[in-house]
C-alpha cells in the first residue's frame, strides 16, 4: 500500500528544558527557536533575564566608579537639553547615587517586560500582520524573551569591564577611536554599535525566520536598519550635535 508523502507532518520538534533553551540560544539559536515557536513558554526565562540584569546593575552602582558614572550621564543628558546644574543640584544628585542600586534594578524589574511587550507587538505587526507570516503574538514575545539572554550577558560584560577599567567600557566599536573626541558624533555613534547587540539582533532575526518560515537575511537587515535609525538618533543627541 502507498503512503502519501504530501500528508505526513513534519516531526515536532523535541521539548526543551529552560537550561537548554538558555544554552541553545547562544549555540544553537535556529534549533532552538523551533523549539521556541512549537512551545512558546516565555516566564522562565524571562525571569532569568531580569535576574541578570538586576544582579550586574546593583553590582555596578554599588562601587564608586558606578556611582560616578551613573552620575555623569544624568548630569549629560540634563545638559543636553539645555538644562543648567547647579552646584547644590549636584550635590544632592550624588547624594542620591547610594540609592541607585536599589532603584535602578527595581526600573529594570518594571520596565524591560513592558518594553520587550511592546517591542514583540511591533515585530508582530511588521513581519506577521503586514508581511503576511503564520504566527502569534505570544510566540514573537517568547523569541523575543530567549533572545534577551545576550542582552543580559552584555550588561554583565559591559560590568566587569566598566569596574575594571575605572571607566564606560564594552563591546562597542568606540575603542577602535582613541584619538577623536569623546564627545564628538562619530565617537558617539560607534559606542552605540555594540557587539552584543549586533549579536543580540542577528539571534532574533533567526528566531522571527524560522518563525515566520522565511529567509533569514531579509528580517535581519530590516531589524539592523532599525538599529541603525536609533543608533544614529541616539549619537545624535549624546555629542549634543
Amino acid at each position: 500500500m502507498a503512503i502519501d508523502t504530501n500528508s505526513a507532518t513534519a516531526p515536532s520538534p523535541p521539548r526543551l528544558g529552560l537550561i537548554a533553551r538558555i544554552v541553545g540560544v547562544l549555540f544553537s539559536p535556529r534549533d532552538t527557536y523551533a523549539a521556541v515557536a512549537a512551545r512558546p513558554t516565555w516566564l522562565g526565562v524571562l525571569g532569568v533575564v531580569l535576574l541578570i540584569m538586576g544582579a550586574a546593575q546593583y553590582a555596578l552602582l554599588s562601587t564608586d566608579v558606578g556611582q560616578q558614572l551613573a552620575l555623569d550621564q544624568q548630569v549629560g543628558t540634563m545638559e543636553a537639553f539645555g538644562q543648567t546644574i547647579s552646584d547644590e543640584q549636584y550635590d544632592q544628585m550624588k547624594q542620591g547615587m547610594e540609592n541607585a542600586r536599589y532603584i535602578s534594578p527595581v526600573f529594570t524589574l518594571v520596565f524591560t517586560p513592558l518594553i520587550m511587550a511592546m517591542s514583540a507587538g511591533i515585530l508582530h505587526v511588521i513581519f506577521g500582520l503586514v508581511g503576511g507570516g503564520n504566527g502569534t503574538y505570544r510566540q514573537v514575545f517568547a523569541i523575543s524573551s530567549h533572545s534577551a539572554i545576550i542582552s543580559a550577558l552584555q550588561l554583565v560584560f559591559t560590568t566587569i569591564m566598566t569596574v575594571v577599567s575605572g571607566r564606560p567600557a564594552g563591546a562597542n566599536l568606540g575603542i577602535f577611536v582613541p584619538t577623536l573626541e569623546e564627545t564628538s558624533f562619530v565617537v558617539r555613534f560607534l559606542e552605540t554599535i555594540d557587539l552584543f547587540y549586533v549579536w543580540s539582533t542577528l539571534s532574533t532575526a533567526i528566531g522571527l525566520a524560522v518563525l515566520y518560515k522565511r529567509r533569514t537575511s531579509p528580517i535581519a537587515m530590516v531589524l539592523f536598519g532599525i538599529y541603525l535609525v536609533i543608533a544614529l538618533v541616539v549619537a545624535y543627541f549624546r555629542s549634543g550635535s
